[in-house]
């Protein structure tokens, strides 16, 4: 198993980042283009708003679910009298899901 630096490993995730936002931007043109009959730069740009906000809804339900398995998990120790330090918000996923989502709207922001 090798260690990865810090650098190494924000990259890695600069990458995912682009490539979640490339993939949803992709996904969602295509599902205006076909409700709409065709691609115009501004069904494009609505798209890519909505596929920027499906991830940045993504990131806040990551953190929600997260939070809500910490109390159970805490409140289930605690019944027993065992301490327990909850693990850490999955930062890597929302970060992610956060840097696609910015790829969409500026995306949206050079169509409009």
């Amino acid at each position: 198993m090798t260690t990865q630096t810090r650098a190494a490993r924000l990259g890695q995730m600069l990458l995912f980042g682009l490539g979640a936002g490339l993939g949803t931007g992709a996904l969602c043109v295509l599902i205006g283009a076909l409700l709409a009959g065709g691609l115009t730069r501004a069904g494009a740009a609505t798209a890519l708003g909505w596929g920027g906000l499906i991830l940045t809804f993504l990131a806040g339900a990551i953190i929600y679910s997260q939070n809500g398995q910490r109390q159970i998990e805490t409140g289930l120790r605690a019944r027993l009298g065992e301490g327990y330090r909850a693990p850490d918000l999955p930062w890597a996923q929302i970060l992610t899901a956060l840097i696609g989502a910015g790829v969409l709207f500026l995306g949206q922001f050079a169509l409009n």
